[in-house]
């Protein structure tokens, strides 16, 4: 996030040296339960396929997931503002820890995704850690602080795949979970130690009921996504659902730009370079941006399959943190092509990368040596590429409207990683092997998965030709040199 888009601090005074130190902190350990959230859930699928052999729901522990963070995401900021943002951080992580509990005992698949669900609260950790920094810090460390709470995000993601997985083979499915009633115990502790109290707000009045009528119309589409393989797409119950979603989301976009106070500010998109930065971002967010439940399925897959490496949870954990800290040299490298050029040019290399690199893993996906680099071009892409949308927004929003115009990516990103990782465990179960009663997908199915994600990368690409050229330096001020990326853009 570019410093212009941060408000001055509060009136309050900034804390000093020594609690400055511990607050920051406090501030790391909640990324790291962020991060957790679902990292833990991809580290886990092969194990979950293996405890409901032949489910067609396991997916919706993923997607169920997003579906929460892109609901809670939208008002977790709004309630810190009215509320104060200690206050809901704790409330958000009270709550994520009973939906830990109730996954790490859930007796059925059902009462499991109802717990991922009650996890997903955890997306609102990021933006409610980016206010408490703005009201206890004073405005030159605003940025910096930041780029270490977003850099702590990516690493974290990275760590977590090693110790959800060891944890998963030396014990069980169950203690992931419990690793991440663990982690946010230990961020309650510090969060109520550690950051100091902050005021209520009384904020603007928002029609929070009408605000969230995207949620219902997001999950009648995703369910018709989920049932196109059983019902097929000429099923009048297929086209209903769609269709019904699509005329609610409608409705719903209608009303909020035409209320003072929306939830999501839908007036924001009226500038051609945020739309199509946007419809970048969906482009991501439906395909290359699955590559953390993807590529950890794909690793563990047991080797008779004739699909995956047969890696256990804590071999594949090892190769995805080296892929998140390949994405991590990416971001630097994005933003001073924006910098130098515009934001512009650097969309088009990062999502020319992922066009290449997924197309390479159709060929090369059946030997680990070929497979692992062309892995790391895709997160390399991948962060190049998001990276390079976060610029875009920032080119073309004022320095006052900022924030709400990345929260708004965001919102659109996670509702649309929903739709996408629904999309990618369909295509998985196109074509299915067994043995002894546990099913996985068959080879031709990740390649057909490899090639969808190329196709949206290159639909992403025709896009990003698409966006208006800016040239002289009046632009470069602001855009983000390798500040990292937070929230939606956090590789996990």
């Amino acid at each position: 996030m570019h410093a212009d888009a941060l408000p001055q601090s509060s009136s309050r005074q900034p804390l000093v040296e020594g609690p400055r130190r511990w607050f920051l902190l406090a501030l790391l350990i909640s990324a790291v339960s962020a991060s957790a959230g679902i990292t833990v859930i991809y580290t886990m699928l092969v194990t979950l396929y293996r405890v409901f052999p032949g489910s067609a729901s396991v997916g919706w522990t993923v997607t169920a997931y997003w579906l929460g963070a892109a609901v809670f995401a939208a008002i977790c900021g709004r309630l810190g503002d009215l509320l104060g943002y200690r206050r809901v951080l704790l409330m958000v992580l009270a709550i994520a820890t009973v939906g830990g509990i109730v996954s790490a005992c859930a007796p059925n698949l059902a009462v499991l995704i109802a717990g991922c669900v009650m996890q997903s609260i955890a997306s609102g950790i990021t933006p409610l850690s980016m206010g408490l920094v703005r009201e206890n810090l004073p405005a030159r460390d605003i940025p910096s602080a930041v780029g270490l709470v977003t850099a702590a995000g990516m690493v974290s993601a990275g760590l977590i795949y090693i110790c959800a997985g060891i944890v998963i083979d030396r014990y069980s499915w169950q203690g992931g979970f419990w690793l991440k009633v663990v982690l946010c115990v230990m961020t309650i502790a510090a969060v109520r130690l550690c950051v100091p109290k902050s005021s209520a707000r009384p904020g603007t009045q928002i029609d929070f009921v009408r605000g969230l009528a995207f949620a219902p119309a997001l999950c009648a589409i995703l369910f018709a996504v989920q049932q196109i393989h059983t019902w097929g797409l000429r099923d009048p119950r297929t086209a209903g659902l769609l269709i019904g979603g699509a005329v609610i989301l409608w409705f719903w976009a209608r009303h909020q730009r035409s209320v003072a106070d929306p939830l999501i500010n839908i007036r924001l998109l009226a500038k051609r370079q945020v739309i199509l930065a946007n419809a970048c971002m969906m482009c991501i967010a439906v395909g290359a941006m699955q590559l953390g439940q993807v590529f950890s399925l794909f690793l563990q897959q047991p080797a008779w399959t004739r699909a995956g490496f047969g890696l256990t949870a804590t071999g594949a954990g090892l190769l995805m943190f080296t892929f998140n800290v390949t994405a991590m040299l990416a971001s630097p490298w994005s933003g001073r092509v924006a910098a130098r050029h515009a934001a512009r040019p650097a969309a088009l290399i990062g999502m020319s990368m992922l066009v290449v690199a997924w197309a390479c893993l159709i060929p090369l996906h059946r030997s680990v040596v070929l497979f692992v680099p062309g892995a790391m071009l895709c997160s390399f892409g991948l962060a190049f590429a998001q990276t390079a949308v976060y610029n875009l927004i920032i080119e073309a929003t004022p320095a006052q409207q900022t924030g709400e115009a990345t929260g708004l990516l965001y919102v659109f990103f996670s509702c649309f990683f929903a739709v996408g990782a629904q999309a990618v465990f369909t295509l998985l179960q196109g074509a299915s092997v067994s043995n002894g009663g546990a099913s996985f997908p068959a080879a031709q199915s990740y390649v057909v998965v490899f090639g969808y994600v190329a196709g949206s990368a290159l639909l992403g690409l025709f896009i990003a030709y698409a966006l208006p050229k800016r040239r002289g330096p009046e632009h470069r001020p602001n855009v983000i040199e390798g500040a990292g990326l937070s929230g939606p853009a956090r590789m996990q």
